[in-house]
């Protein structure tokens, strides 16, 4: 149960920094389905976790600013 509740705080992060799945996609060379099932909990890769809360800490920054 806290292995969804920490992929569903993926989504949430991307959607409050409002960042695409696109976005993350290109960031990490990978697809935009790729993204999707990581954000969904579906797969695993700490590599893209790691890029999601890299970029949604910038965006959430930049915005305060």
């Amino acid at each position: 149960m806290a292995e969804q509740e920490k992929e569903m705080s993926l989504k949430e992060m991307l959607q409050q920094a409002g960042i695409t799945q696109k976005k993350i996609a290109q960031k990490a060379n990978v697809s935009p389905a790729a993204v999707s099932l990581i954000v969904s909990g579906k797969s695993k890769s700490k590599r893209i976790e790691d890029i999601i809360r890299e970029e949604t800490a910038k965006a959430l920054e930049q915005s305060k600013e």
